[in-house]
């Protein structure tokens, strides 16, 4: 069982950066883990290793399984999801023996709970949200409503939610999520934030669309570090999907395209696990599918192998996607892209110049996209190698952490 609260400060650091020294400003990063490992956590280390030595970092985590498993655990976590008071207690000592200047805050769901802003609004403590997902109008933060897009909460009326059950088909979890996030709206979050940043465009428009004054997001797209010397020369021919396995995803939309395709020597390895795993099986074996694979998951460094047999990894979202970190390292590995036409992904690939778009949920434009591929890999290939330069020059760290000391800077003057 994991403990329930974890959390770590950096050792303390003299190192100057950009003629100020930044020795004295303390950053924490307050983040409730999944049950499941996912991008989120992965952007909450990386913006640790970035800014670790710039400033004095540190990090307050608590974990979701925390709130499952018995019957008293799950009755309890009705009331801890609305106000924690031992995640309040425990993270107040760590402010009082910290003194952290600023707290930016990933996810407080279902663990912490919004007891961390108010803590921080009652002390005048600076909160920077870091936005990853919807979830401050959407009970399962994709805007999603059984597989169709759906923005009824955004303003704030979460009973919609509840009357659809469309967080885990369940009324009785989306009408407790709709009255947390209520209860979190109750505190004023969005004027009382002193900033936020998004990782994309289109995430911010939606943030705007819910209430939060525009001039106060920053928009600072995720980063991924490269080789100086370029990809790995790589002639795989095969296709890959590399996610979670969860409806959001519109893997659905990709089987229906490889079926379309037809039988061919090439195989589509779908890699990830997640709650639609054995659903998706099903659907290719009672529509005998052929050619695919499902690896589940495959650690980081059993994976490298998977992504030189590969020509192009699709990303299929159906949800408008904040961003898409898994285009940045198939560019990163000499890999081409095929994308939904749809939030941060629209914005990172251009059309035929470092990848292929498709229309959302289209299995048929998706079909055309990667017949296209199987017949012209060299094309392809060099779209990959443009998108390895597009990477190199726009989503490098330095880039990153400049944009994020800007920020800092303004909200810790």
């Amino acid at each position: 069982m994991k403990p329930l609260i974890l959390y770590w400060v950096s050792n303390f650091s003299t190192h100057k950066a950009m003629g100020g020294d930044h020795k004295k400003r303390r950053v924490l990063q307050i983040f409730n883990r999944y049950l499941d490992y996912g991008g989120e956590e992965g952007s909450v280390h990386r913006v640790h290793d970035a800014l670790d030595g710039l400033y004095h970092m540190g990090m307050f985590l608590t974990s979701s399984d925390e709130l499952t498993g018995s019957v008293g655990k799950k009755i309890s976590a009705v009331s801890k999801v609305h106000r924690n008071l031992d995640v309040g207690r425990r993270l107040s000592e760590l402010q009082a023996r910290e003194r952290f200047d600023i707290w930016m805050i990933h996810n407080v769901f279902p663990t912490i709970s919004p007891i961390a802003y108010e803590l921080a609004f009652s002390a005048g403590i600076p909160v920077i949200q870091y936005l990853h997902n919807y979830r401050l109008s959407c009970v399962n933060g994709f805007f999603l409503n059984h597989g169709a897009p759906c923005m009824r909460c955004i303003g704030g009326n979460f009973f919609p939610a509840f009357a659809t059950a469309c967080w885990q088909d369940s009324h009785i979890k989306s009408g407790i999520m709709g009255n947390v996030l209520h209860r979190l709206r109750g505190l004023d979050v969005f004027q009382n934030v002193s900033h936020w940043i998004a990782i994309s465009d289109a995430q911010k428009a939606l943030h705007v669309q819910m209430g939060i004054p525009g001039d106060r997001i920053s928009v600072i797209p995720h980063f991924y570090d490269v080789k100086s010397d370029g990809p790995d020369v790589n002639l795989g021919g095969d296709i890959m999907y590399i996610g979670r396995l969860s409806r959001e995803k519109g893997v659905d939309v990709l089987l229906e395209a490889w079926k379309k395709i037809g039988p061919r020597q090439e195989k589509l390895r779908i890699i990830g696990d997640g709650p639609d795993r054995e659903r998706l099986e099903q659907i290719v074996t009672t529509q005998g599918i052929c050619g695919v694979e499902f690896r589940g998951f495959v650690p980081r460094e059993e994976q490298i192998a998977l992504w030189k047999q590969s020509l192009v990894t699709v990303v299929p979202s159906i949800w408008v996607e904040p961003f898409g970190m898994v285009v940045l390292e198939a560019w990163s590995r000499g890999v081409g892209v095929v994308v939904s036409d749809t939030g941060g992904l629209a914005e990172i690939v251009d059309e035929g110049v470092n990848g292929l778009k498709f229309p959302i949920g289209n299995s048929d434009a998706l079909a055309q996209c990667l017949n296209d591929a199987l017949r012209s890999p060299d094309r392809h290939r060099l779209m990959a190698a443009s998108g390895f330069e597009k990477l190199s020059r726009y989503y490098n760290s330095q880039r990153w952490v400049n944009e994020i000391e800007n920020v800092l800077s303004k909200v810790l003057c």
